[in-house]
């Protein structure tokens, strides 16, 4: 878990706030098992034991600490202009390749009517016999006057 810099910031102005001498805490455990903390010693006949606590940080600490943060503000920002520049640059190497692509036909939704020209089979027609061909026999003609 990483904490903010600006918490971080508030956390060490609150510690540098705190007094440079400090009571001292005890710990101890009832006769029920509980676990107590106090800054005032238990009743005579309880075991005790003091607990450290650590000093504010100095001046010199807090300085240090607010230089990191500021270093680190920096590169963060500093990472995240190189990164909104990568992404431009992809975005606008895509968008050329696009461009490059050829357009895709074009689809119309509803159907169009094309006329197409009616198809005609052959008829079929019996084949005249091979070979040679019979007289057809002649037959005198009417002859206009009587006889």
């Amino acid at each position: 878990m990483m904490i903010s810099p600006y918490a971080f910031s508030l956390l060490l102005a609150g510690l540098a706030g705190q007094p440079a001498y400090a009571e001292p805490l005890y710990k101890w455990v009832d006769s029920t098992g509980q676990v107590t903390y106090s800054s005032t010693p238990p009743l005579a006949g309880v075991k005790a034991e003091k607990v450290k606590v650590l000093q504010p940080p100095s001046d010199e600490d807090i300085k240090q600490a607010e230089e990191r943060v500021k270093r680190t503000e920096e590169q963060a920002s500093e990472l995240e202009n190189k990164r909104l520049d990568q992404e431009a640059k992809e975005a606008e190497e895509a968008r050329l390749r696009e461009a490059q692509q050829p357009q895709p036909p074009i689809v119309i939704e509803r159907p169009v009517y094309v006329p197409q020209p009616i198809y005609y089979p052959p008829a079929h027609r019996p084949r005249p016999p091979v070979g040679p061909r019979p007289h057809p026999p002649v037959e005198p003609l009417p002859s206009p006057l009587p006889r």
